[in-house]
C-alpha cells in the first residue's frame, strides 16, 4: 500500500525538471475509459485486440464495470468473481501492463454495491411507519399493520406512544404482559399486527409502529453473478462482509488486485435506516431519536437535521473509510463519486484517494460555430460550482488527482461530436479536474456486426464510432492539459465554508432523506452556488471546506493552512446567518484573533484587500484555473464565451517572463509581455496554457529566445476564398462509394444523392489554388474551414498540417504554400447518425442488449428511423489567409 500511495505523491515531481518544456507525461495524464463488460462475455483475443486499440488512440486507463449481457449470447456470459472471470481479469491486467494501460475496476457490478452474497439482514433498509391517533386510554385491537406494498421483508422495531410530551416505547417499557401484540406473518411478509393494552394516562395518544424494511433496492444493471440486494452502506459489518467476499475471489485465484477500486455515485435513494441507527444517533447527538420519532416524522428541523447528520456520519465511517482502508490493505487505492450521498460531500471525497465528480448533459456556452443539435441534447445538470466539490477535497487534502465521469448524456446516441466534448471538458479543467474518464465504452468483439455492443447511455467513445478516427487528437489535447494540471500545487485564493447544517435544516417536512446529487444541488443550495459564481465572476477562485477540515485549519505565516499544508488567503462564510456549531464558531473566532481574514458573503472590497482578482476572468470573461510551481505559476485558460478576446491584461501574480503552450497542437510560443501585463488573443472556443516565471534567468531567456511569438492576427488583403474547383470522394465508409464527384464549392454531402444520405465515414475534399510569387510574402498562414461536420484532417501539398476537430475549425501552418498551383486536401469524418437511422428504417435489429437496451436522452425506447439527415462534411466556405 505504501508503494501505491507513494507513487501518487511523487508522480508529479519530475515535471519540475522540464518546467519550460511540456511536462513529462505520466500514465495518469492520459484519459481513461469506463469499460462496460456486457455479461462479462469477454475472451482473450478480443481483450488483447481491444486494449491495443485503446492504447493506439492514447487511452491511459480502463475501469472495468460488468453489467447485463447481450441477447442470445448467454452461453458466453461469465459469472462475476468466478474462477473464469478472475482469469479474464488477470489476462486484462497482463495486457494492460503490455500496452501501458492502467486497469481499474468497480467494486461490484452495475451500481450501487451489492450482489447475491448480501443477506437480507445486511441489505439496504428503510423505515416503514404506521401512524395512528386514539383518544381513549385503553387500546383494543388497534391495527398497526404496515401497508401491503411495504409489508414484505419488514421487521418490527418498536411501538411508540406520544402524548403531551410523554414518549413511551410500549414494548420496552411495559413488555408483552401489559400490551398484547397479535402478529401474523407469512414468510417475510407481515400480514397483520394489532395491539391491545392499557396506556399510562388518558389521551389523546399518538401510536406509531416502526418497522425496518430490508431489501429495498437491488443492484441496477447487474452483471451475471452480480444480481442481488444492495448492501447497507450505513452498516460497517455488512460492508465488511461484502468486501470480504470480493477479497476471497482474489485470494482464491491468486489474482493481483487492480490499481484502483471505483465507486459510482451513491444512488441508494430508498435507504433511510440501518439496524443500529437509534444507538448511533444517541451516541453522536446526545439524545434519543426513538423518543422523538414523532418529531422526525413531522419534520422538526432540529431532529431531521440531526438524523441527516447521523446518516452522513455512518456513511462516511462505515462505508467510505471502511472501503478505502480495505483497498489500502491490498495495495490498491480508491476513486469515489461522493455526490448523491446524504453526507457532507467534502468529508466523503476527502476520505478516498481520488475524488471524482460527474458531468451530466451538454452546456450551452454560445461558442461561435459550436453545433447545438437542438432537440437531441440534455441540459448540463453539473454546473461549475458542482465540479468544485471533488477538486476542493483534493486541494485541501493535497491529493494530486481529481477525476471525472465525463460526457454522460451530452447528446443523443450516435450524434455526439468531438467538438461538443471540448468545451465541457474545458469547464471541468477550470473546475479542478485533472484525471478524466470517458463515460464510456462497451467491450465489443472485433467481428461483431456494426454498430456492435453498446451501453444504454451516451457518449460512446469506442472503435465502432466514427469519432474514433480522429479521437487521438482529442486524447492528445486532454493529455497535454492534464500533464500541466497535475503538476504543481493548487493556488486558489479562498476557502469557502460549506454550510451543510443550513441544508440539513431545509425541507425537513416530507422526505427525511436528503441526498446531495448533481441533479438537485442547484435547488438544494442555490445561495451557495450563487456565492461560488460571484467569486468566479469577480476574478477569484476558491475551494470548499467542511467543519471537520476547518477545525484542523491553522493560521500560519499570514495564511490559512489546511492540515495537509495547502494555503489560502482568507475564509469566506456564505452568510452571516450560517448555522455553526460552538466548536466551529470558536475556532473561527480564534483564527480571526490570530490575524486571519474572515469574510462574510462575497464582499469584493474585502476580498481584494487580501487577494488580487484575475482580470482575465473579471474583465475579459475567460475561464481559468491557476496553479503554483517552483518557478512561478501556470494557468489553463479557456474562452467559453460567444466572442473573441484580444487584449493586454495584468495578471494577479507577479512574473518576469511568460510562455504560451497550445494544447491543441503541442506548440510553444513566447508571450508578448509589457511590465506586469501580457497580450492575450483567444477566439471563441479556444484554450491555452500559460506558464509564468518569477525570475528572468539566462536559461529562461535562451529558451524563450528560440520560440516564435504566437501569431493570430489576420493580415488584410491576403484572403483567398476557395469556392470553386472542388471534388469529393470517399474512403473508409459504409456503404462503400467509389465515385468522384465534382461539386464546385465545398458542400455537405448528405443531400447530394440517396446513397450519401446514409453514408458514414470519411469524405475527401480536394481543390487546387494558384499563388503568384508576390502573394506569398510571409510564411505563416491559416485555413479556416468554417462549419465542419465533424472533424477534418487537412493536407497542404500532401503535408498534414493537423486536424480541425473543435471550434474554431482553423489550422495554422508555415512554409508549405509555393508559387503556382497548390493542392488542398481536406478529409472530413462525419457522425454515424445517418447510417444508424437507415438501419432502423430497414428494420435491422442492432438493439440487442438485455435489460434497458439502448434508450434516448429521455430514457425512452425509440427508433431513429425518422431522423432527418445530419449534415456531413464541409458545410460552409473555406478560406486561406496569412497571419502575423
Amino acid at each position: 500500500m505504501r508503494k501505491a500511495l507513494l507513487s501518487l505523491a511523487l508522480c508529479t515531481l519530475p515535471l519540475a525538471i522540464h518546467a519550460q518544456q511540456w511536462p513529462e507525461v505520466h500514465q495518469e495524464a492520459k484519459p481513461g475509459l469506463r469499460w462496460w463488460w456486457l455479461g462479462s462475455a469477454v475472451d482473450k483475443p478480443n481483450l488483447q485486440w481491444t486494449l491495443q486499440q485503446y492504447a493506439n488512440q492514447g487511452v491511459g486507463a480502463v475501469e472495468i464495470t460488468p453489467i447485463y449481457g447481450v441477447q442470445g449470447n448467454q452461453a458466453n456470459n461469465i459469472d462475476y468473481l468466478s474462477d473464469h472471470w478472475m482469469e479474464m481479469l488477470r489476462f486484462t491486467e497482463q495486457q494492460g501492463r503490455a500496452t501501458g494501460i492502467e486497469v481499474d475496476m468497480a467494486t461490484g457490478t452495475g451500481w450501487p454495491f451489492g450482489g447475491p452474497w448480501v443477506p437480507l439482514q445486511e441489505s439496504a433498509s428503510q423505515m416503514v411507519i404506521v401512524d395512528k391517533r386514539v383518544d381513549e386510554r385503553k387500546l383494543k385491537a388497534l391495527d398497526l399493520t404496515p401497508p401491503s406494498k411495504k409489508a414484505s421483508n419488514c421487521q418490527l422495531v418498536g411501538i411508540y406512544a406520544f402524548s403531551d410530551g410523554i414518549a413511551v416505547n410500549l414494548i420496552k417499557a411495559f413488555g408483552e404482559k401489559k400490551f398484547k401484540i397479535n402478529k401474523q406473518q407469512q414468510g417475510n411478509t407481515i400480514t397483520s399486527l394489532t395491539l391491545d393494552g392499557k396506556l399510562p394516562s388518558k389521551g389523546p395518544w399518538r401510536i406509531m409502529a416502526l418497522y425496518q424494511k430490508f431489501g429495498v433496492m437491488r443492484v441496477k444493471r447487474a452483471a451475471p453473478g452480480g444480481a442481488g440486494l444492495v448492501v447497507d452502506h450505513f452498516n460497517k459489518m455488512a460492508v465488511g462482509h461484502y468486501l470480504q467476499h470480493i477479497e476471497q475471489a482474489f485470494e482464491r485465484t491468486h489474482t493481483p488486485y487492480p490499481h484502483t477500486f471505483f465507486n459510482d455515485s451513491y444512488e441508494v435513494a430508498e435507504a433511510d435506516y440501518t439496524t443500529d441507527l437509534f444507538k448511533e444517533f444517541e451516541k453522536r447527538r446526545g439524545y434519543s431519536l426513538e423518543a422523538n420519532l414523532n418529531k422526525l416524522v413531522d419534520g422538526d428541523p432540529m431532529v431531521v437535521a440531526d438524523y441527516r447528520e447521523t446518516l452522513g456520519d455512518l456513511l462516511l465511517e462505515n462505508f467510505t473509510e471502511t472501503w478505502t482502508a480495505w483497498a489500502h490493505s491490498h495495495g490498491a487505492i480508491t476513486r469515489n463519486q461522493a455526490h448523491g450521498s446524504p453526507a457532507n460531500l467534502i468529508d466523503c471525497y476527502s476520505a478516498v484517494d481520488i475524488p471524482e465528480i460527474e458531468g451530466f448533459g451538454l452546456s450551452d456556452f454560445g461558442i461561435k460555430g459550436l453545433r447545438k443539435d437542438s432537440g437531441f441534447t440534455r441540459k448540463n445538470d453539473s454546473d461549475f460550482s458542482m465540479y468544485k466539490w471533488a477538486s476542493s477535497a483534493a486541494h485541501i487534502n493535497a491529493k494530486p488527482f481529481t477525476s471525472s465521469e465525463t460526457f454522460t448524456w451530452l447528446t443523443e446516441h450516435f450524434r455526439t461530436s468531438l467538438s461538443q466534448m471540448k468545451p465541457d471538458m474545458d469547464l471541468m479543467f477550470v473546475g479542478g479536474v485533472n484525471h478524466m474518464f470517458f463515460h464510456g465504452t462497451a467491450y465489443s468483439p472485433k467481428n461483431d456486426p456494426w454498430p456492435g455492443w453498446k451501453f444504454y447511455a451516451s457518449v460512446d467513445m469506442s472503435p465502432t464510432n466514427t469519432i474514433w478516427h480522429d479521437a487521438p487528437y482529442l486524447m492528445s489535447y486532454i493529455t497535454r492539459c492534464q500533464s500541466f494540471l497535475q503538476w504543481g500545487k493548487p493556488d486558489n485564493d479562498f476557502l469557502v465554508f460549506v454550510p451543510v447544517r443550513d441544508l440539513w435544516h431545509k425541507q425537513s417536512k416530507g422526505k427525511r432523506l436528503m441526498q446531495f446529487a448533481i441533479h438537485t444541488m442547484g435547488q438544494l443550495a442555490p445561495e451557495f452556488s450563487e456565492t461560488i459564481d460571484n467569486i468566479d465572476r469577480m476574478g477569484f477562485d476558491c475551494d470548499y471546506i467542511s467543519e471537520r477540515w476547518l477545525l484542523q485549519t491553522r493560521f500560519v505565516d499570514g495564511m490559512l493552512q489546511t492540515a495537509a499544508g495547502t494555503r489560502y488567503k482568507a475564509l469566506i462564510l456564505p452568510s452571516k446567518d450560517n448555522l455553526l456549531t460552538k466548536a466551529v464558531r470558536s475556532h473561527i473566532d480564534t483564527l480571526r484573533q490570530q490575524g486571519a481574514t474572515i469574510i462574510v458573503g462575497t464582499n469584493k472590497l474585502q476580498m481584494a484587500q487580501v487577494a488580487h482578482p484575475e482580470a482575465l476572468k473579471a474583465d475579459l470573461g475567460l475561464k481559468l484555473i491557476r496553479r503554483a510551481n517552483a518557478q512561478g505559476h501556470h494557468y489553463f485558460i479557456a474562452n467559453l464565451s460567444d466572442h473573441d478576446v484580444e487584449s493586454t491584461v495584468a495578471l494577479a501574480v507577479p512574473f518576469q517572463k511568460a510562455l504560451w503552450f497550445d494544447p491543441m497542437t503541442g506548440q510553444r510560443f513566447q508571450a508578448e509581455t509589457h511590465s506586469d501585463s501580457l497580450h492575450i488573443s483567444l477566439r471563441s472556443g479556444e484554450s491555452l496554457i500559460l506558464q509564468t516565471f518569477k525570475e528572468a534567468s539566462e536559461a529562461i531567456s535562451k529558451e524563450l529566445g528560440g520560440l516564435p511569438v504566437r501569431t493570430t492576427t489576420q493580415i488584410e488583403n491576403t484572403r483567398k476564398v476557395l469556392d470553386k474547383g472542388w471534388t469529393l470522394s470517399f474512403k473508409d465508409c459504409s456503404p462503400t462509394y467509389d465515385k468522384l464527384l465534382s461539386i464546385g464549392q465545398p458542400t455537405a454531402w448528405e443531400n447530394l444523392n440517396d446513397t450519401l444520405r446514409t453514408l458514414m465515414g470519411t469524405g475527401v475534399y480536394e481543390c487546387k489554388v494558384n499563388f503568384k510569387k508576390g502573394e506569398l510574402s510571409g510564411a505563416n498562414w491559416a485555413i479556416d474551414l468554417g462549419d465542419v461536420r465533424e472533424s477534418a484532417r487537412v493536407y497542404i501539398n500532401d503535408s498534414l498540417i493537423g486536424c480541425a476537430w473543435a471550434a474554431p475549425f482553423t489550422l495554422q501552418f508555415s512554409n508549405l504554400l509555393k508559387p503556382g498551383m497548390n493542392r488542398i486536401r481536406v478529409e472530413v469524418t462525419n457522425l454515424p447518425a445517418n447510417r444508424i437511422a437507415q438501419l432502423d428504417r430497414e428494420g435491422y435489429k442492432w438493439r440487442k442488449m438485455e435489460e434497458i437496451n439502448v434508450v434516448n436522452i429521455n430514457y425512452k425506447t425509440t427508433s431513429y428511423a425518422n431522423w432527418a439527415p445530419v449534415p456531413s462534411g464541409l458545410n460552409s466556405q473555406v478560406v486561406l489567409y496569412r497571419v502575423k
